[in-house]
């Protein structure tokens, strides 16, 4: 008697194990669903967000020396856009020059800043603004 008592207490522990086993599994299932429904919205919503507008600009490089400081831009969208306005630590700053006039798909352009600019850098294209720090 002793023997079968102890047989049924392994196999309700190992019972109870396998059962919490295959609960979590399905829930880790489950979560992993939500999280990329999750994903695909976002996603979806950030497309479609860029479609819309067709002007999808990214810094390449900057660089400062003696002849100024330089930003260079990349459009990897499909809509060409002039660069209309530069402020420097929230206030629109003169003196600067630029090739982006206008920005074509697919194309480079640099912003030529005075020698030493410094501080979060603004540019204006149409409705968007890419931000950076010098």
């Amino acid at each position: 008697m002793r023997r079968s008592r102890a047989v049924s207490e392994v196999v309700s522990s190992v019972s109870m194990l396998a059962i919490t086993i295959a609960v979590l599994g399905a829930v880790g299932v489950i979560s992993l669903g939500s999280l990329r429904s999750a994903n695909s919205v976002l996603l979806t919503g950030s497309q479609n967000a860029a479609s819309a507008d067709g002007l999808l600009l990214t810094v390449v490089s900057t660089q400062d020396n003696s002849s100024g400081t330089y930003v260079w831009l990349f459009n990897y969208g499909w809509t060409a856009a002039p660069l209309s306005r530069v402020y420097v630590d929230g206030g629109q700053t003169n003196g600067w020059t630029s090739s982006c006039v206008p920005l074509q798909p697919k194309g480079i352009c640099d912003l030529r800043l005075p020698p030493g600019t410094h501080g979060t850098v603004s540019m204006i294209f149409g409705t968007r603004t890419v931000a950076l720090t010098l």
